[in-house]
């Protein structure tokens, strides 16, 4: 008899300290915070994490596989889940650290990292200020 895949459901909180640090050093918005958003862990052939659902079948957000291999780990990034894989990440036990991305599948932007993230400007955020 196969064994139950196991899954852990949780809600995520959103972060705000880094992009939006004079709203948080003034009490408007706390450190982490609403709004939580649902992500799913479960075992899958390593660890699959769906990030912005509860249904291990939505294929409309994006999610994660981590894998152990022989000499690390490899994260696989899947801005669809289900679909092709952008990128991945590779940890090895040495320490080093690779990231390689696929030009073929996806249109991956790749920046420096003090470069600016214009979905992610404070200033086009819609955070009610008190």
């Amino acid at each position: 008899m196969a064994a139950r895949l196991k899954s852990l459901k949780l809600k995520v909180p959103t972060y705000f300290a880094h992009l939006l640090p004079d709203l948080v050093e003034k009490g408007v918005l706390p450190e982490f915070g609403d709004p939580h958003i649902p992500a799913l862990i479960q075992e899958a052939e390593g660890v699959r994490i769906v990030l912005g659902s509860h249904d291990a079948a939505e294929c409309s957000v994006p999610d994660v596989q981590i894998e152990r291999q022989p000499a690390g780990w490899v994260i696989f990034l899947h801005p669809e889940a289900g679909g092709d894989c952008a990128g991945c990440v590779y940890f090895y036990d040495d320490g080093r650290c690779v990231f390689q991305h696929d030009w073929a599948k996806h249109a991956m932007e790749i920046l420096e990292y003090d470069e600016h993230l214009p979905e992610f400007d404070p200033q086009s955020c819609s955070v009610r200020q008190n």
